[in-house]
C-alpha cells in the first residue's frame, strides 16, 4: 500500500499517465474533481474552493480566514485519503501535506514546451500556437503563484520532489512499467505500517489546529501541531503568554494522555504596558 502524489505542468500528460498508473496498480485516482467534492461535503462553500484551489488569491483574501479555513480543509482532505491507503492524488500541494511520510511517493511530470503545446493542442481543439501558448503560460503562472502563496513553496526547487520525470522523453506506457515495478518491490509491510502512523498522528494534529484556530478562535500565527507518539509539540507566533497557556489547557484536557510542549514564540504587546 503506497500513497502517491502526483504534479504535472499543463500539457504534460500529468494527469493521464496518473490514471494510467492507478489502473495498473488497482489504486484510486484523485484528481480535482474528487477533492472538491469532498472539501464541499465538509462545509466549505464552493465559491471558496474556486477562488483559492490551485490559484493566486487576491491580495484582500490572503489576510482572511477564508483562506485558512480552505488549506485546513485541503489538508484534512488529503491526510483522510492518504489514510484510505492505495491512492494517487493529483495537484493541489498533496505531497507537502504528507511529506513525511514513509509510504509516501512524490513525482513532478514536465516535459518540452513543443510536446506541450501539440498536446493541449490536441486535447483543447485549440488550432493556434499562439491561443495554446497563452493557455500553458496562464497555468504556470497560476499554478507556481498558488504554491507560493499556500505553502512558501517555490516550484522550481525540487528538493521535496523524490523523481521529476520529462515525460516528452520515456512513452507513458514505459513509465508506467517502471513506476509500478519499482511500487511493487520496495513498498513493504513495515513501510506501509510506517507510513499508516505518520498519517494518523497528522490527522490528529490537524484536528488540533482546527480545533484551536476555528472552534475556540485563538490568535495564533502560522500555527503548527506536531503529533509524536503521545506527545503534542505547539509552533506559532501570538503576542499574549495567556493565548499560549490557552492552547495548552485546552488539548491537554481534550486529548487525556497527551503531553503538550509549546514551542511558540510569543511576541509581547507592550503598546499599553508602557508608564
Amino acid at each position: 500500500m503506497a500513497i502517491i502524489t502526483l504534479t504535472r505542468q499543463a500539457g504534460s500528460l500529468g494527469d493521464e499517465i496518473g490514471m494510467l498508473i492507478a489502473r495498473r496498480l488497482g489504486y484510486t485516482f484523485f484528481d480535482k474533481k474528487e477533492i472538491e467534492k469532498r472539501i464541499i461535503a465538509k462545509g466549505l462553500p464552493k465559491e471558496d474552493f474556486v477562488k483559492f484551489d490551485e490559484r493566486k488569491p487576491k491580495l484582500l483574501d490572503r489576510f482572511t480566514k477564508n483562506r485558512d479555513r480552505y488549506l485546513n480543509y485541503l489538508s484534512m482532505v488529503i491526510l483522510e485519503i492518504a489514510k484510505e491507503g492505495n491512492c494517487v492524488i493529483m495537484g493541489r500541494g498533496a505531497f507537502l501535506f504528507l511529506r513525511d511520510v514513509p509510504s509516501h511517493i512524490t513525482v513532478r511530470f514536465v516535459s518540452t514546451k513543443q510536446a506541450r503545446l501539440n498536446h493541449i493542442k490536441e486535447i483543447t481543439g485549440i488550432t493556434t500556437d499562439k491561443v495554446a501558448l497563452k493557455l500553458i503560460d496562464d497555468s504556470d503562472k497560476r499554478q507556481a503563484a498558488f504554491y507560493k502563496s499556500c505553502f512558501r513553496y517555490d516550484l522550481n526547487d525540487h528538493s521535496l520532489i523524490q523523481a521529476t520525470i520529462n515525460t516528452a522523453m520515456i512513452p507513458p506506457d514505459m513509465l508506467c512499467d517502471m513506476f509500478v515495478a519499482g511500487i511493487t518491490n520496495n513498498v513493504h509491510k513495515e513501510i506501509e505500517e510506517a507510513g499508516q502512523k505518520k498519517v494518523c498522528e497528522l490527522i490528529l494534529a490537524q484536528q488540533m489546529t482546527n480545533k484551536l484556530i476555528f472552534e475556540h478562535g485563538l490568535h495564533i500565527d502560522e500555527l503548527w501541531v506536531l503529533v509524536e507518539d503521545k506527545k503534542i509539540i505547539l509552533h506559532g507566533v501570538t503576542s499574549f503568554h495567556a493565548t499560549v497557556e490557552r492552547a495548552e489547557m485546552i488539548l491537554e484536557s481534550e486529548y487525556a494522555g497527551y503531553k503538550v510542549e509549546s514551542k511558540i514564540k510569543c511576541v509581547q504587546d507592550n503598546r499599553f504596558s508602557k508608564a
